[in-house]
């Protein structure tokens, strides 16, 4: 089993076609067709994982409110474990207004507080964590940096976690990370962490991400879109993997499926360079779909389902 930490969101997609101007502003006029409600952000990640058969465990905060409510029920839809705790702020709810016929989005309203948790989630959270950890050897941290993932709670984790710890990161946050197993940064990410822009080469990722794997004491995989991903490890071996995209329809969600990919493979048994090669596929696979969306086994092996 897999545990997923992080903040889980819901992303409402609201379609709806666009025959007329607003007579009030120059803004389209969206007249509604569809509502759709998915998995966001860690919840996004666990989907994925659950997408692949696999067994996983969310954990994450949450308000039991008509959002909330919707979430655990996309959870148990989708056969995803859960544990949500609350300490009052709103449920994350990504809502994005797209119109038909265009594939254009045309707007997206945020509901979300972000604030740090205080001692007592970040307790509730490590016993839940405690009590999952002999079953598991992989706990995935997607962090969103509203507040869930705090320097007291990596802290903890760190001691008390047996497994392998994965992280997709904020720049923001990155000192909380040092000495776990991996860190998955994208370019741009990647590029905040050291302070500076990073060119899309294959030889100024490798010092840059050597200095990186040296300064926190992690393997490194940064995501580099059409490029594919480098994979930097503590041993200082450094790995171009590219990619093979068809077409690049919608690239949100494409790191969530990259990290669940890998927590997938590593759980598997997969060594670190394939597990990143696999997951580089899921993610060139998920960028030709639109909206929030995931990878079957199908999709990953067609008739050599693991």
């Amino acid at each position: 089993m897999i545990i997923v930490l992080g903040e889980v969101m819901l992303d409402k997609y609201t379609y709806g076609k666009v025959e007329r101007i607003n007579p009030e502003a120059p803004v389209p006029v969206l007249n509604v067709v569809e509502e759709k409600y998915t998995l966001g952000g860690a919840g996004n990640v666990a989907n994925n994982i659950a997408s692949l058969k696999h067994d996983v465990f969310l954990i994450s905060i949450f308000n039991n409110d008509e959002f909330g409510k919707c979430i655990e029920e996309l959870c148990e839809k989708n056969g995803i474990n859960y544990c949500f705790v609350s300490d009052g702020r709103p449920t994350i709810v990504k809502h994005r207004f797209v119109a038909i016929g265009y594939n254009q989005q045309l707007l997206r309203v945020d509901y979300e507080e972000a604030h740090p948790i205080n001692g007592e989630i970040s307790n509730k959270i490590l016993d839940k964590i405690k009590k999952l950890n002999s079953k598991s050897n992989i706990l995935i941290i997607s962090d969103y940096a509203k507040g869930l993932i705090t320097k007291e709670l990596m802290e903890k984790l760190k001691k008390e976690f047996k497994g392998r710890i994965l992280i997709d990161p904020k720049p923001k946050n990155i000192e909380f990370y040092k000495d776990v197993y991996l860190i998955k940064p994208n370019l741009k990410e990647a590029s905040q962490i050291v302070g500076e822009e990073i060119e899309n080469k294959d030889d100024k990722l490798e010092k840059i991400g050597l200095n990186l794997v040296d300064e926190f004491n992690s393997n490194f995989v940064i995501t580099r879109s059409e490029k594919g991903a480098t994979l930097i490890t503590l041993d200082g071996e450094v790995v171009h993997i590219p990619t093979k995209v068809k077409e690049v329809h919608d690239v949100s969600g494409a790191g969530d499926t990259f990290i669940a990919t890998l927590g997938y493979a590593l759980d598997k048994g997969y060594d670190l360079v394939d597990a990143v090669k696999l997951a580089n596929k899921a993610s060139s696979i998920v960028v030709g779909k639109v909206g929030t969306a995931t990878v079957s086994l199908e999709e990953l092996f067609g008739d050599k389902i693991e």
